[in-house]
């Protein structure tokens, strides 16, 4: 076998290889496949936090919104935020807490200011809880605070 001969069996050969395209989506399958299900995966975990994250700023609202209707007991308010979390995660804590001021300075709610006034009262909801799903994961707090006389 001459030499030319054996170089145009060895050209037709990879011409052959080049023009075949079968297999060739299954190839660029794998390569994505992997990077696929990673964005998809990611996806799951990060609206799972964000639905958890949305479920305890509502309940942070609904106690707020018990002191903006003039409600001035903090159990009371923590109640109706706790109630509110329908979703709560197993670490989830839920506070409230009120506080009277004059000016700046705190104060006891009975005993009005100096001015005569009494004193302004904030009424604040806090709400902590670790959201996430396979691969993310975040701790997060949601605090509302209103004026409730």
């Amino acid at each position: 076998m001459s030499t030319l001969t054996l170089r145009k069996r060895i050209s037709r050969h990879f011409a052959a290889i080049r023009s075949d395209s079968r297999g060739t989506s299954a190839i660029e399958f794998a390569i994505i496949a992997p990077m696929l299900t990673a964005v998809v995966v990611g996806l799951a975990d990060i609206s799972t936090m964000s639905y958890g994250a949305s479920n305890m700023q509502t309940a942070v609202r609904a106690g707020a919104q018990y002191g903006m209707a003039g409600g001035t007991d903090a159990t009371v308010a923590q109640t109706k935020a706790d109630a509110a979390w329908t979703r709560k995660p197993s670490g989830g804590t839920i506070a409230a807490s009120k506080v009277c001021k004059c000016a700046s300075t705190i104060q006891d709610c009975a005993v009005p200011c100096a001015t005569g006034q009494m004193p302004a009262m904030y009424m604040t909801v806090t709400a902590t809880g670790h959201f996430g799903g396979n691969f993310y994961s975040m701790t997060k707090t949601a605090t509302e605070t209103v004026r409730v006389r």
